[in-house]
C-alpha cells in the first residue's frame, strides 16, 4: 500500500472514531431523556389508583344518598351511623324525601344526557350539525339541574334542621373521626411521594453515570 493510500485511510478511520465519539453525548442524552418516561410509567399506576379512588369516593356519596344521610357542606353519614342516631318518624320522613328528591335529580340528569345524545344522533344522522342547538339543550338541562339541586339540598337541611343537639353532637363526633382519618391518609400519602422523590434523586446520578 502506498503512503497516500495509507494516510488516506487513516484519515478516514480517524473520521468514523470522532463521528462516533460526537455521537455518544447524543445517544446518553436519548437514555437519559427516556428515564423519566419509565418513572412515569411506574408511577402511572398511582394516579390510575387515584382516579379509582375519586371515582368510588362519588360512588360512595349516591349510596349514602340512598341508604344513608347526606349533610350538606359536612358529607355522607353512613347507614349504619345514621340508625346510630335513632331518628324518629318525624324525621325518618324527612329522610325519605330527601333520598326521593335525590334519585330524581339522578334521574334527571341521566334523561337529560340521553336526550342530548339522541339530538346529537339525530343531526349526525341527517347530515346538519347545529353546535347551538346542542348548547341551547345543555343550558336548559343545566338551569332545571341546579334549581332541581337546590331543592335536593333544601331537603336534607331539613333533615339537619330536625335533629336535637344530642344527635348533632354524635354527627360531630363522625366528622371529627372521619377528618382525623383524611388527615392521617394525606400525611401517609404525602410521606410516600417523599420517599419516592428521594429514591428517584438518589437513582438519578447513578443511571447518568
Amino acid at each position: 500500500m502506498s503512503r497516500y493510500a495509507l494516510r488516506s485511510t487513516l484519515a478516514g478511520l480517524g473520521m468514523a472514531i470522532t463521528a462516533g465519539l460526537l455521537s455518544a453525548p447524543s445517544i446518553a442524552a436519548t437514555a437519559d431523556s427516556a428515564a423519566p418516561s419509565a418513572t412515569q410509567q411506574s408511577t402511572a399506576p398511582g394516579a390510575s389508583e387515584a382516579k379509582k379512588e375519586h371515582r368510588g369516593h362519588h360512588r360512595r356519596h349516591g349510596h349514602m344518598g340512598r341508604d344513608g344521610l347526606l349533610i350538606p357542606g359536612l358529607g355522607p353519614v353512613s347507614k349504619a351511623q345514621l340508625e346510630s342516631l335513632k331518628l324518629d318518624a318525624k324525621q325518618q320522613g324527612l329522610v325519605e324525601q330527601a333520598r326521593t328528591a335525590q334519585r330524581d335529580l339522578f334521574k334527571s340528569r341521566h334523561e337529560a344526557g340521553a336526550d342530548r345524545r339522541s339530538l346529537l344522533d339525530k343531526q349526525l344522522a341527517d347530515g346538519k350539525l347545529d353546535p347551538r342547538a346542542l348548547m341551547a339543550s345543555s343550558e336548559s338541562g343545566r338551569e332545571q339541574f341546579l334549581a332541581q339541586k337546590g331543592q335536593v339540598r333544601d331537603k336534607w337541611l331539613a333533615v339537619w334542621d330536625s335533629l336535637n343537639d344530642t344527635q348533632r353532637g354524635q354527627v360531630a363526633e363522625l366528622i371529627k373521626a372521619r377528618q382525623a382519618r383524611m388527615k392521617e391518609r394525606h400525611e401517609q400519602r404525602a410521606e410516600r411521594v417523599q420517599q419516592r422523590r428521594a429514591q428517584h434523586q438518589q437513582a438519578t446520578p447513578s443511571s447518568a453515570g
